[in-house]
């Protein structure tokens, strides 16, 4: 029985003492942290922690790493899992990596390549970003209750269930229907409830050790149904 994360960075560990992101050029998923939250509430619940989160992603390399693992597991496993940033844009190119982590690509308005800046100038929406994560996170739902499979769920981008602006009847459909299923800390993301609460964070803005140790202690007691 394990406890199962997903997500980009933030659950990756990014950035803690013990993240070896970059002292592994296979960047694989043993060298995540062992001191995020999930890492924490897998040790509290006696449960092995294994941790599929890959730094940088969007949610579509999210969902599929849920995917896969609810199609290869069973429901004896418990899945944590964060949502990314909404305007992340993953594509896949096989002819660009020997393993499945370097398959996967993400663009980000932070980067300064032709490709991106193509994307965000003549492609991007935010209309679009919200209506295909707000899929995303339906289908990764669905699929979970069907299968059985208890999970905790979070996410780090606001827009995800902003209705102000860049909303239809879609929109607002999909926000109400995985709204229930939700996890915030004290009401905010995780990023903006450390900076609520001065834990100290990383230049790349990953909150360190005691933000995680302390968001554990809000989730430890979930309910895992």
């Amino acid at each position: 029985m394990q406890l199962k994360s997903f997500g980009c960075s933030f659950i990756f560990g990014t950035d803690l003492a013990d993240d070896n992101t970059f002292r592994s050029s296979a960047m694989e998923t043993a060298f995540a942290s062992n001191n995020t939250w999930p890492a924490l509430l897998a040790r509290h619940l006696g449960r092995d922690y294994s941790c599929h989160a890959r730094p940088g992603s969007g949610n579509l390399q999210i969902l599929e790493q849920v995917l896969n693992h609810a199609a290869s597991g069973d429901n004896t496993d418990l899945f944590v899992i964060s949502w990314s940033w909404i305007d992340r844009f993953d594509y896949y190119n096989p002819d660009h990596g020997d393993l499945a982590w370097h398959i996967w690509h993400t663009l980000t308005p932070g980067r300064n390549d032709s490709l991106a800046q193509n994307y965000y100038k003549n492609l991007h929406s935010e209309y679009r970003d919200k209506l295909t994560s707000l899929g995303y996170v339906k289908l990764a739902i669905d699929t979970l209750t069907q299968k059985g499979i208890p999970f905790l769920m979070t996410y780090m981008d606001n827009l995800l269930m902003d209705q102000q602006w860049h909303t239809t009847p879609a929109v607002l459909s999909l926000q109400e229907y995985i709204k229930p299923f939700l996890t915030q800390f004290e009401g905010q993301t995780f990023l903006d409830w450390s900076r609520a609460h001065g834990y100290p964070e990383s230049a790349g803005w990953h909150p360190l050790e005691a933000a995680h140790a302390a968001a554990f202690e809000l989730v430890k007691d979930y309910s895992f149904s």
